[in-house]
């Protein structure tokens, strides 16, 4: 009896101990990585832009489309007030460092659903080395809350928390209209997986908060506005193989493995995957696709199926809880 006594480990330690000192590990590592995210973007962007580019987008003067993207400025307008220095710079950095470092965790835990840790550590890190590749010598500001957006809606589908993509429409319209594509995305995975009345009034109720923040801004509270550049801009895109080797550079060979992977990766992922062509198509039209941060919405998708096909070992038990539901 005693022998068992000593034996036994108290309460709350050992290995009791392991998984939370796993995830601080974890959430210092991804906020780390997004502090030096933030470092790099700091030495490629246009900082000299900066101050007009925040003025015009808090004083609502600025150019559409950006004047349409105001949730970001704001929040750096915030931090700007909390800094004991008021440094512009420093609060779009802490801004970006900090989104990009709390994305990074998420998106391990969203490749948890299906993955080993290892293998998700191991797909949040190339998330993570990708992303320095999409900065650019210009004040685009809205991509990391965009990122943390999608991530935080494909956790939500894959865990089947349905409720919390209206508030991240809801929100994330504010920092940029991609969200638009969430509404798509629900509709694709739930079709034929959920009664088509529910699927049907859910889909519409995404779209109706969507259009609900952005057509009120575009009408009413901003206006109309020219925009800053051309809005056709297929020709740009074509007449040079450069654009579209940058688009095939993001994911490189993982473009390849996640359409080999779309027959068995979980559903979700494959039935998002039929959007990606759509998706590339209009940005040739609409926007220059060398910004391949454009590209990265779907980063939850390329990246998993790609390790379903890499890393089918460390998949399968997250493969059968996918198939059973």
């Amino acid at each position: 009896m005693r022998r068992q006594e000593q034996g036994a480990k108290p309460e709350g330690s050992g290995d009791e101990q392991r998984p939370a000192v796993r995830e601080v590990g974890l959430a210092l590592l991804y906020l780390g990585l997004g502090l030096v995210s933030g470092l790099v973007w700091a030495r490629l962007a246009n900082l000299g832009e900066l101050p007009k580019w925040h003025l015009d987008m808090i004083l609502g003067r600025a150019p559409a489309p950006n004047q349409y993207r105001p949730l970001t400025p704001w929040l750096a307008q915030v931090v700007i007030y909390a800094l004991p220095s008021h440094n512009l710079f420093t609060a779009y950095m802490l801004v970006r460092s900090v989104v990009t470092g709390v994305t990074l965790y998420l998106f391990h835990r969203y490749m948890r659903v299906w993955f080993s840790p290892g293998a998700a550590a191991a797909g949040a890190l190339c998330l993570a080395a990708i992303l320095p590749f999409t900065y650019l010598h210009v004040v685009q500001e809205s991509d990391p809350i965009n990122l943390l957006a999608f991530v935080l809606a494909f956790w939500a589908l894959a865990r089947g928390r349905d409720l919390l993509l209206l508030p991240l429409v809801l929100v994330g319209t504010l920092n940029r209209e991609t969200t638009a594509m969430i509404p798509a995305v629900y509709l694709f995975a739930r079709l034929g997986r959920r009664p088509i009345a529910e699927v049907a009034w859910k889909t519409a109720a995404l779209a109706a908060a969507w259009a609900a923040v952005y057509l009120p801004m575009v009408w009413v509270l901003y206006g109309r506005r020219e925009y800053y550049c051309d809005v056709v801009m297929w020709r740009l895109n074509v007449e040079s193989w450069a654009p579209t080797a940058q688009v095939l550079l993001l994911f490189g060979v993982m473009w390849v493995l996640a359409f080999a992977a779309a027959r068995r990766g979980p559903l979700l992922l494959r039935r998002t995957l039929w959007l990606l062509p759509p998706f590339v198509i209009l940005h040739y039209v609409v926007a220059m696709v060398r910004e391949v941060r454009l590209l990265l919405p779907f980063a939850p998708v390329v990246i998993p199926l790609a390790w379903w096909v890499l890393l089918p070992e460390m998949s399968a038990r997250g493969g059968e809880k996918e198939r059973r539901r």
